[in-house]
């Protein structure tokens, strides 16, 4: 995966081979597979047009007119990528309505939404049909935000997320389905937009549903001729400094991390041990601070939990506390996996409060940092 060496090879090598390019799959008749020749012929030709749409929303974030201006900061632009995402997602709600639900019988549609509402990426399809009817039917504009900008070479590639439901314009928020209102958007799209597709990278969520509509029948999607490789994916790739992913098959990117999150805690920290100098408080949880000791005398900074830190004790790996007078004082895990410091808990022991290089709030957005962004708290832990 790009850049990012310390996931695992099991996650990697579902996602592309060491080459660079996606590794075939046999695919098996699917869950739904569609039958009806009419029906089966306009799902082929939907699931081509979605893969081209989603590389057309992929290249519109990379080639945006957004710039770094002196007076205003950055100027965002993703007025394209909008209009690049509107045909994508009549296709995703023509897939599911007429090429899947419709054209099964009344027991299989039912197991078919019954399936759909039970994954993830049956529900993000569920959720983006609340895109789409806005886009179509109302008023309103959902516009796009941005959850970061990225350089590359002389222009910016934007990474447009979905607005949070809460964000979402009123006339949007309130066409819910009921008896006086037969053509409002269902509650289960609602819910399904608010619970997986808002506050998600766009092209996250388009992947995820065009990795739906394989399972339930892979035959519908277009492949290289010769091999059983998915057409025009992987997506082009961009200079990155994390995860970032390119194909259906590949987890997203809170899968991805989930998985970095596991394996930085799995192995000790680089360096020969850490020296924990304060204890914070964030949302009722005992935040411990400190420093890691590297080679040639360098320090590193890091913010970590009780329970990781049980886990590197007794994975062999060295903590000491550093008392007010500076006396370092080795901390011990206890087989109840208790912290303690020469017969004190490490809860109850007198850890100086930090005043200044840095005080507390520096400390505190470090570790809120550390639990929100995977590949953060992994550098933190492995730091060379």
């Amino acid at each position: 995966m790009d850049g990012d060496p310390t996931v695992s090879c099991s996650l990697r090598l579902a996602a592309e081979s060491p080459s660079g390019e996606h590794m075939a799959q046999t695919h098996t008749t699917g869950r739904f597979p569609v039958t009806d020749p009419d029906r089966r012929s306009k799902g082929q030709q939907k699931m081509h047009g979605l893969a081209l749409y989603i590389n057309h929303v992929w290249e519109a974030a990379a080639s945006t007119d957004t710039t770094l201006c002196r007076d205003h900061g950055m100027e965002v632009d993703s007025e394209r990528i909008a209009l690049e995402i509107a045909p994508a997602l009549a296709a995703i709600r023509t897939l599911d309505l007429e090429v899947f639900r419709n054209s099964l019988g009344s027991a299989d549609a039912q197991r078919y939404m019954k399936f759909q509402k039970s994954e993830p990426q049956g529900q993000v399809v569920l959720g983006l049909v609340l895109a789409r009817n806005a886009d179509i039917h109302l008023p309103a504009t959902l516009d796009l935000q941005v959850d970061r900008v990225v350089g590359e070479g002389d222009r910016f590639r934007v990474m447009p997320i979905w607005q949070p439901h809460d964000s979402l314009p009123a006339v949007v928020r309130d066409s819910v389905r009921t008896r006086n209102k037969p053509n409002g958007t269902s509650r289960s799209s609602h819910d399904a937009y608010r619970d997986v597709v808002g506050g998600q990278l766009v092209i996250e969520t388009l992947l995820d549903a065009f990795a739906f509509f394989v399972r339930c029948d892979p035959s519908l999607a277009r492949r290289i001729s010769g091999t059983n490789d998915l057409a025009y994916f992987p997506l082009a790739a961009y200079t990155v400094h994390e995860y970032e992913r390119h194909h259906p098959d590949q987890p997203n990117w809170a899968d991805a991390g989930a998985e970095v999150r596991r394996l930085a805690g799995t192995a000790p920290p680089t360096g020969a041990g850490r020296e924990i100098s304060f204890r914070l408080t964030s949302n009722d949880t005992a935040v411990y601070c400190g420093h890691t000791v590297m080679p040639f005398g360098l320090r590193w900074a890091f913010t970590e939990a009780a329970p990781q830190i049980v886990r590197d004790i007794r994975a062999g790996y060295p903590y000491v506390a550093v008392a007010a007078d500076g006396a370092r004082h080795i901390v011990s895990a206890g087989a109840d996996g208790r912290l303690a410091v020469d017969g004190v808990a490490l809860g109850d022991y007198p850890f100086p409060q930090p005043e200044q290089h840095p005080p507390p709030e520096p400390w505190l957005a470090w570790w809120q940092l550390a639990t929100e962004d995977p590949h953060y708290y992994r550098d933190q832990r492995q730091s060379q």
